[in-house]
């Protein structure tokens, strides 16, 4: 049975241990975030001197979060980047790469979605594993076990990192990040030990500016985590339980944000944003504390991101819902489990949906977020097989079961 008061911010600021593991020691996140109060204090406690900032492009032009935070910094602020590339380009990463060095930064601030964490988490790698007269694309991919598709065991980044992210993909709670390679257009994954940000700020009063199908969207990807976790053969009890707390708060996050935009409630949909926040980082604990792999939707979910240029979470409003009804049939064991979490959502929600599938394409629906293929402007067969094909050389091709899968899956995808 949830434990969704536990869980539950309650809109009182708190810091907590970004993960209740050994490696995450002096690695915190502060839910309910004053950003500018909270980047100074942080930089006061670490010393730092040098700060280059990497923002959002349209939070700059339509809000006033980042000049705000330019005025409160002054001449700490030694360099700016305005704008990342969806899904992380590695041209993005080698530039904010650059500037690291160039101005001799000692603390790194990115404020953004997922694309900007990752960019920043692996230009710290890069900064302490390429030299300084061979950042280029060719130098990074080196880094990478082609095998794999990624670069493990770097060496750790020196420059402090803090992130205030404006979704939910939830990134920013990981040591592992990923890139966008622009010669092959496939994803790859970088990380080290100490990789993760020295801090994470959860400021909804930031994270409201988002746009709302940016906001949205990241929030089902986090539902992803959750679900995919859940009905993974390899969930322990444990891990199910957990992962029932984080949809329960992710669930009702997104439907107070959606009716608190809907209705102009300032108040509930702060709340909401609030337990999302708090709702995307438990969704990834499946992973990162009982190793748990995702599995088919986020496997082509990356590929349809790189491959195709859909945004980040929208991946997952598409595939979610055909893996799930895909797997459905593979067993008896998966449809008892499509079932338990059937049960938990209908349960949190009060609804009396009949299938999984059916439940997660309604509330993508009910979230006015696209749910197929066509609605993102896929159609055509070729589009579609070179996903496929790409989805084959992901580092976790082996979750997806194979082409015949992948174009099954992706065909109940094209509405």
């Amino acid at each position: 049975m949830s434990n969704y008061s536990f869980y539950s911010t309650g809109r009182d600021k708190r810091t907590i241990q970004q993960l209740p593991i050994p490696a995450r020691k002096g690695h915190n996140a502060i839910l309910e975030s004053k950003y500018l109060e909270d980047i100074v204090v942080a930089i006061g406690e670490w010393s730092c001197r040098r700060i280059l900032l990497v923002h959002s492009k349209t939070l700059d032009e339509a809000t006033d979060v980042i000049e705000k935070l330019k005025v409160k910094m002054g001449s700490f602020i030694v360099g700016t980047k305005s704008g990342v590339g969806a899904h992380s380009p590695y041209d993005d990463i080698l530039e904010i790469t650059k500037l690291l060095n160039e101005t001799e930064a000692d603390c790194l601030v990115s404020i953004g979605s997922s694309s900007y964490s990752d960019a920043c988490k692996i230009a710290r790698l890069m900064q302490t594993n390429l030299d300084t007269q061979n950042l280029t694309v060719e130098a990074m991919e080196a880094l990478i076990d082609q095998e794999k598709s990624r670069g493990e065991n770097l060496k750790d980044p020196s420059v402090k990192l803090i992130l205030v992210p404006t979704s939910l993909s939830a990134s920013e709670w990981n040591n592992n990040s990923s890139a966008t390679n622009p010669n092959t257009h496939k994803k790859k994954h970088f990380a080290s030990e100490h990789a993760a940000p020295d801090l994470i700020l959860l400021d909804p009063e930031v994270a409201s500016t988002s746009p709302k199908k940016l906001w949205a969207s990241s929030g089902m990807r986090a539902v992803d985590h959750c679900v995919e976790t859940m009905v993974n053969e390899k969930c322990t009890q444990d891990a199910f339980d957990h992962m029932e707390d984080a949809l329960t708060i992710l669930l009702k996050g997104l439907k107070d944000y959606q009716d608190g935009a809907s209705e102009g409630n300032r108040d509930e949909l702060l709340e909401g944003i609030g337990d999302c926040q708090l709702g995307s980082r438990n969704a990834m604990m499946g992973l990162l504390l009982w190793g748990v792999p995702m599995g088919a939707s986020h496997t082509i979910g990356r590929q349809l991101g790189s491959v195709c240029g859909v945004m980040h979470g929208v991946t997952s409003c598409i595939m979610l819902a055909p893996v799930l009804r895909h797997t459905y049939s593979k067993s008896e064991q998966q449809k008892e489990v499509q079932q338990r979490v059937l049960n938990i959502w209908n349960e949190i929600l009060k609804l009396e949906e009949t299938s999984l599938a059916d439940a997660v394409e309604h509330f993508v629906k009910y979230l006015e977020l696209p749910s197929t293929l066509r609605e993102v402007g896929i159609e055509s067969q070729e589009d579609i097989d070179k996903v496929a094909e790409s989805t084959l050389t992901d580092a976790l091709q082996d979750l997806v079961g194979g082409k015949e899968a992948v174009l099954d899956i992706l065909n109940m995808a094209k509405g």
